[in-house]
C-alpha cells in the first residue's frame, strides 16, 4: 500500500511539474469496432511480445501480470523525431491502446511523450480503462493528439506509461497516424434518366414560347 501511495504521488508531481507547458492528450473509447489495428505501419512503442514492428524500430517489451498489478512508469525506446513522422507519415499522430484484462478494469493514469527529456504531451487522469474485447491488436482507446511539428528531426523522443492497475495479459501502445473523424462530402449525383428527361422537354417548351412570339412579332409589321 505505502509502495503504491509513494508511486501514485510521484505521478501527481511529475504531472505537476510538467503541466505549465505540456499539451493535454485525450482519451477517447472504448472502441468497439476494429478500425486500428497494430501493424508493421502501426508500431507498439511498448507493448507485448505479439506487437509486429517493422526492423530498426524498437518497443519496450511489458509481461502479464506485472509485480502488484502495477506497470511501473515503464518508458519506450528513444526515437528521433525523423524516425516517428517516417512511420506516421505525418508530424501529428495518436496512440492506440489496446487492453487486456480478466474481471476487473484496468487503470491508467498516466501516459506522456517527452522530447529531448522534457514532457511535451501528456494524460494524467486517473481512468478506469476496461477492454471492449476487440481481440488482440486491435485498439481500445485512442489517445489524442500528439504533435512534433516545432521540433528538429534529429530531436529525441520518448514515451512514458503508467497503470495502477493491471492484470491478465500485456498491453499494446502503438503509433497511429492521425486522421480525419469527419466524413467526406458526399458525391455528386448525376441526374436520373427521368430526370433528364423531363428537362429536356421543359427546354423544348420553352423553345416554342419563344418562337411563337417571334413569329407575332414579325406579322405585326
Amino acid at each position: 500500500m505505502i509502495k503504491k501511495i509513494l508511486l501514485l504521488s510521484s505521478v501527481v508531481l511529475l504531472a505537476g511539474a510538467t503541466a505549465s507547458y505540456a499539451d493535454t492528450l485525450t482519451l477517447v473509447g472504448p472502441i468497439d469496432t476494429h478500425d486500428y489495428q497494430q501493424t508493421t505501419n502501426s508500431p507498439c512503442v511498448i507493448g507485448n511480445s505479439s506487437c509486429k514492428n517493422p526492423a530498426g524500430f524498437g518497443v519496450t517489451t511489458i509481461f502479464p501480470n506485472p509485480p502488484g498489478d502495477v506497470y511501473n512508469m515503464v518508458a519506450s525506446p528513444i526515437y528521433t523525431v525523423s524516425q516517428i513522422e517516417s512511420i506516421v507519415a505525418s508530424n501529428a499522430f495518436w496512440v492506440g491502446i489496446d487492453i487486456n484484462q480478466t474481471s476487473k478494469s484496468q487503470t491508467l493514469d498516466y501516459f506522456a511523450m517527452t522530447v529531448n527529456g522534457v514532457v511535451t504531451d501528456s494524460f494524467s487522469t486517473l481512468t478506469s480503462v476496461p477492454s471492449s474485447n476487440n481481440g488482440n491488436g486491435y485498439a481500445d482507446y485512442l489517445l489524442e493528439t500528439f504533435k512534433l511539428a516545432s521540433f528538429a528531426g534529429t530531436d529525441s523522443v520518448q514515451f512514458i506509461m503508467n497503470m495502477p492497475l493491471a492484470n491478465d495479459g500485456a498491453e499494446q501502445f502503438f503509433l497511429i497516424g492521425a486522421v480525419s473523424t469527419t466524413p467526406p462530402p458526399p458525391p455528386a449525383t448525376a441526374p436520373e434518366p427521368s430526370s433528364l428527361i423531363l428537362f429536356g422537354t421543359g427546354l423544348a417548351a420553352v423553345a416554342g414560347v419563344a418562337r411563337r412570339r417571334m413569329a407575332s412579332v414579325i406579322n405585326s409589321k
